[in-house]
């Protein structure tokens, strides 16, 4: 459009108002909360299509939200919940109070353009990529209410028509690509870290395990009753789709973690920050650092700072040369072929009754022991 100066808001009596194309739009009480979001949605859309829509009917935005927010928290894996909070909370920023029957493509497309100008708590602008992944969450969201009865076929079925951001095409920026980190600086890293997490990450490794599953380990998941360890999380990436996940785990990955089960319940974890403190007093470490309260299990945040704290305070006694870049464990790799892993894929193989019942793919299992 041809002005590129939004309309300032107006003051008729008392009542808040903004002309659009020609028309005064009342927003609500002059100087109240609802007028400045009010305002603040009209304007947005006003900076994409020269036309508004006015909010009626009866179940609205708030009500989908909170209804599928609800479901999300009990049905979906954390990480996955904490995306569409993100998305919803934008959501609600710019439509609370607005009847889902009138939620037409424009509104998703103002959405979309909110979502590329926000910025995550780091400061930094949300990548192209988390902005489709958050546009889908809309979808998803007005989906799920026609199942619930309460968003009109129609209105869903019409949001698919919103187009992705594409490369180059946006302002929004490409998400960096996470590279592997190379074995030689994991090795670098091992001997500066105290010996729960320096397990941890070699257990992640060779195990081809997220973060989170490594973190979350409890001595009750771990079937120890053939040659071969299977590690069976209670919740995982795909829990909420009703799959199953068996990590195996080999003589390197057990012998690291035999001797942490020991003395300990099912609900234990087999990786804890109190054993970290332990782990402390042995070193004699400042008592400051070691009167806390730990937790019963890491959290992947509180397991990838202990890693970037122990870089940094290595790097300022070691030489130029040999100072370790920082990582985390979200780019540990898959496992390299070793001796003890290849030996242990006849034992899996011929082990077919334990795996049957968890549907685990074969190319799964190969992929884990000898990538």
């Amino acid at each position: 459009m041809g002005n590129s100066t939004p309309p300032k808001m107006g003051n008729n009596g008392g009542s808040a108002f903004v002309r659009i194309n020609g028309k005064r739009i009342y927003l609500g009480k002059y100087g109240s909360p609802e007028a400045a979001q009010n305002y603040a949605r009209y304007i947005a859309e006003w900076s994409m299509l020269p036309t508004t829509i006015v909010p009626t009917g009866k179940c609205t935005v708030d009500t989908l939200t909170v209804a599928f927010l609800d479901h999300s928290e009990k049905n979906c894996y954390k990480p996955d919940y904490c995306n569409r909070k993100i998305a919803l909370q934008i959501l609600l920023s710019l439509y609370s109070g607005y009847a889902v029957e009138q939620f037409s493509l424009k509104c998703l497309k103002t959405v979309q353009e909110q979502f590329v100008k926000q910025k995550d708590k780091h400061g930094k602008p949300y990548s192209r990529q988390y902005c489709n992944k958050l546009t889908n969450i809309i979808k998803t969201a007005f989906r799920w209410g026609v199942m619930q009865e309460l968003v009109p076929a129609s209105v869903a079925d019409a949001l698919r028509y919103v187009p992705v951001l594409r490369k180059g095409k946006t302002v929004a920026p490409e998400t960096i690509p996470r590279l592997d980190v190379p074995d030689n600086v994991v090795q670098a890293t091992l001997p500066h870290l105290l010996p729960t997490v320096a397990a941890m990450i070699q257990v992640q490794r060779m195990a081809c395990m997220r973060p989170n599953e490594v973190c979350r380990m409890q001595v009750g998941d771990i079937d120890r009753s053939g040659e071969i360890w299977m590690y069976c999380p209670q919740k995982h990436k795909n829990t909420w789709r009703g799959h199953n996940k068996i990590v195996t785990l080999g003589l390197p990955e057990q012998e690291l973690i035999a001797s942490r089960l020991v003395g300990k319940s099912p609900e234990q974890a087999v990786f804890s920050p109190k054993d970290e403190v332990k782990e402390k007093k042995t070193r004699k470490r400042k008592r400051s650092q070691i009167e806390r309260t730990p937790k019963e299990f890491y959290t992947t945040d509180s397991y990838g700072k202990v890693i970037k704290e122990s870089i940094i305070k290595a790097n300022r006694t070691l030489p130029e040369d040999e100072k370790i870049p920082h990582w985390t464990p979200y780019q540990l790799r898959h496992a390299s072929v070793t001796e003890n892993m290849v030996k242990m894929l006849p034992a899996l193989l011929l082990d077919t009754k334990r795996l049957a019942p968890q549907r685990i793919m074969t190319m799964s299992i190969l992929k884990s022991l000898l990538w």
